[in-house]
């Protein structure tokens, strides 16, 4: 019997569980490297931050893999895993209300795997596409691993305003070929987000009516040191009287959203996950996808323009050209596949769901919580730049001329 040949094991503890056996692991490398005569030498992992309240992320790991060919030649394989886990193993689901447990039970912490395993692929654009798979390790029950490429992104890479627009017209065709009734939805078997804008309603009846609305519509809110600061800093005394009176919108924003065609999205296609490989720089790779629903055309240019102003990479004074720019492009998108989307019905979805997910939760009401006096000063200045992308969002959609909105 052949001994499992021995590995050099660099930061073990970063995979856990997620770790595989010698021989699993020599599987994935000659996979990923698109060879079946190497030999693994050494693995070295390392953690990728993350925002560490996401329900369905267990770990974000890296994994470099070093090989040899049979005449000694040296193979490197790059691979990037992402652990995933059902509700139930989410560390805060034990202090949800009992009551609010059974939707969380439901979480399709598997949508990922399905995308990257279904017909997805195939309803993909020119230009666009998902990253490799080479692996999926179930680890037990609601638990698994998705070994996937690690995209080489460029080190100078930007997004200026033609990336901006080639990916807001290639999310329109895509968009426009899955729309709703022609194509399955990614997770067939989807119980909460199945029905048209059910996760939208969910996203809004959860985090944005229970958390952000009653802090936008108290006192309290605008009286802390830190916000009254920033306040004083971004000189918009209407700020809070225009961000209040949108939370009385909410279910007149449902509703007309109810009303525009469906397709199914994105649902988070934030710059940050349509990367961009340093070998097809003019392509996306579509990771994280979210809300997995119909969506209302337009939707995903919410996240589109918004994603980099969340990250304080882009500011908010950018958001009308960025705007202007990646409607027109998407509804090139849309209508290059047929879609008979008209462009107001697009501006319509498109700036409804900007303000649903991003107008009224952009403040950053988690910093205020355990706030010290030394981060005090970077906190305010985080306010400042959030409140004024509030605003730059809330004038885009108080441009928005359909009578219906």
């Amino acid at each position: 019997m052949n001994a499992e040949p021995r590995i050099t094991v660099t930061g073990g503890a970063h995979i856990g569980r997620a770790a595989p056996e010698a021989a699993r692991l020599t599987a994935i490398g000659r996979a990923a490297a698109g060879r079946d005569d190497l030999t693994l030498r050494s693995v070295a992992y390392s953690a990728v931050d993350y925002p560490g309240n996401t329900i369905a992320t267990e770990a974000l790991v890296r994994a470099r893999l070093e090989l040899t060919a049979p005449d000694g030649t040296g193979v490197e394989a790059r691979l990037f895993v992402k652990e995933l886990r059902s509700a139930e193993h989410w560390p805060l689901f034990g202090v949800l209300p009992q009551e609010l447990r059974a939707d969380f039970v439901d979480f399709p912490w598997r949508l990922e795997i399905a995308a990257y395993t279904g017909p997805l692929r195939d309803q993909l654009p020119p230009g666009m596409r998902l990253p490799r798979l080479h692996a999926v390790d179930e680890l037990g029950p609601g638990r698994a691993a998705m070994w996937l490429e690690d995209v080489d992104e460029p080190r100078d890479l930007t997004w200026d305003s033609d990336r901006f627009a080639r990916a807001a017209y290639l999310l329109g065709r895509m968009s426009a070929r899955r729309r709703f009734g022609e194509v399955a939805p990614i997770l067939g078997a989807a119980t909460r987000p199945a029905e048209p804008n059910s996760a939208l309603r969910y996203l809004v009846y959860g985090r944005v009516r229970n958390v952000f609305v009653p802090a936008i519509v108290s006192e309290e809110l605008w009286a802390h040191p830190v916000v009254a600061a920033a306040l004083a800093a971004v000189q918009d005394p209407g700020l809070v009287a225009d961000l209040r009176a949108w939370t009385s919108r909410i279910e007149e924003l449902l509703a007309y959203c109810d009303s525009l065609p469906m397709t199914y999205a994105h649902g988070d296609a934030s710059p940050q996950n349509l990367l961009v490989s340093a070998q097809e720089p003019d392509g996306f790779v579509l990771i994280d996808f979210g809300l997995h629903c119909p969506l209302p055309v337009g939707h995903d240019l919410g996240q589109l323009v918004v994603g980099l102003c969340h990250a304080g990479i882009q500011p908010a004074d950018q958001l009308p050209e960025i705007s202007r720019v990646i409607l027109a492009a998407h509804a090139r998108g849309l209508a290059a596949e047929g879609h008979p989307a008209t462009i107001e019905q697009i501006r319509g979805g498109y700036l409804a769901g900007l303000i649903l997910r991003s107008g009224l939760s952009t403040i950053p009401l988690e910093t205020l919580n355990h706030l010290d006096e030394a981060s005090s000063d970077q906190v305010v200045e985080l306010w400042v730049e959030r409140l004024r992308t509030t605003r730059a969002l809330l004038d885009l959609a108080a441009h928005h001329t359909d009578h219906e909105f």
